[in-house]
């Protein structure tokens, strides 16, 4: 009887184990395919000036898919905007990739594109612009200044009272 009960015991502890090394197995696996296909030079996006002149800023996912000679088969914006999505979609299309030890004719690959907005501090060197983390890449610039020029010579130009801002001709007489 103890025999017996061990041996169902033992059964039960390598079923339990042999369903967590699967479970373990298949939530590493979304992670291998991450390391078998490396960006060997990136084309550095720019930030897009409609998006810097917006204060647009966020995150954009692109979905490639790299053939075994690392060239590229697809590209396509997941989720982001779409002003920022331009700009990373032709970084991921330009960009070379490697693929080490690909299984698949085509295997998928997943880039995420970051732009932000830094103001650099006095006395302090500014930030790279474009910086890359194995598939992450971050595009910085500096946030727009907006400035307000007066084209009038100061002869032409005159101070009106504040009860006159809803009139038309309120300087005329």
């Amino acid at each position: 009887m103890r025999c017996s009960l061990l041996l169902v015991l033992s059964f039960g502890v390598l079923g339990r184990s042999a369903t967590i090394a699967s479970v373990l197995a298949q939530s590493t696996a979304p992670t291998d395919l991450q390391t078998t296909v490396v960006i060997t030079k990136l084309a550095e996006p720019s930030y897009p000036p409609l998006a810097l002149q917006a204060r647009i800023q966020g995150e954009v996912q692109i979905a490639v898919g790299v053939r075994r000679d690392g060239t590229l088969e697809s590209a396509s914006v997941t989720s982001g905007h779409p002003v920022l999505g331009r700009a990373a979609l032709e970084s991921a299309q330009k960009s070379e990739y490697e693929c080490r030890s690909c299984t698949e004719a085509v295997t998928p690959y997943s880039l995420v594109y970051t732009f932000r907005f830094e103001d650099p501090t006095p006395g302090q060197s500014r930030a790279l612009p474009v910086t890359q983390a194995g598939n992450h890449i971050t595009v910085i610039d500096e946030s727009p200044t907006i400035t307000v020029t007066n084209s009038d010579p100061p002869s032409t130009f005159r101070k009106r009272s504040p009860k006159c801002l809803y009139l038309w001709n309120c300087g005329r007489r």
